[in-house]
């Protein structure tokens, strides 16, 4: 168990209702009021967690899961009395943590298919836009995709988590790499990426 308190197994989504459901009985005030806690903050951050998780993992199923261990894990640190400043920070890092591990059992690594760059796309918003827009926003997302996949794994999640507002020493932690190490992915990986769209 790592400092974050975080376990290698993933759980299921019943057990996550199944900890946050305030109608257990049994359930004292304090539990319920962690519960609503915890819920506020898995309504706010979940689809940022689980951008990142597809871009790391690869797999929509295995994101949503991640996502939902990670939340478990903040969930058991708050009850057993602990500490978190940076919630947001913290979360990433545990489901980062997390990820790692499940990618260490893996026998090969996947690349990013175009089936969880549809997951991907579909998780931004939709401003209706024209018929002539969409064909524009396809044509976008297509280099887009192209451009990440020329990406290493490590760079794509560098850039996926300045893409969510965190700064390198943040990104730093949550990786556990050094400053200088973001900034080097993150310069390498912008410039790729400009290289493929502009191409």
């Amino acid at each position: 168990m790592s400092p974050y308190g975080i376990r290698t197994e993933v759980r299921s989504s019943a057990e996550l209702e199944a900890c946050l459901d305030p109608r257990a009985s049994g359930v004292n005030p304090a539990t319920l009021e962690l519960n609503q806690r915890v819920t506020e903050l898995f309504e706010e951050l979940r689809d940022s967690i689980y951008r990142y998780l597809i871009v790391v993992m690869g797999s929509p199923a295995e994101a949503e899961e991640i996502s939902q261990e990670a939340f478990l894990e903040f969930f058991r640190y708050l009850q057993n009395g602990q500490a978190i400043h940076n919630v947001r920070a913290w979360i990433f890092r545990v489901a980062h943590n997390l990820a790692i591990n499940q990618l260490k059992s893996r026998k090969h690594v996947l690349t990013m298919d175009p089936d969880f760059w549809d997951e991907l796309c579909k998780l931004r918003p939709d401003p209706h836009p024209t018929p002539e827009q969409t064909v524009l926003h396809q044509e976008d997302f297509r280099r887009l995709h192209k451009a990440m996949g020329q990406l290493s794994p490590h760079q794509r999640e560098c850039l996926m988590l300045r893409a969510e507002g965190f700064r390198y020493k943040q990104i730093s932690e949550i990786v556990g790499i050094s400053d200088s190490n973001v900034a080097k992915s993150l310069h390498r990986g912008i410039k790729k990426m400009m290289r493929e769209i502009s191409g």
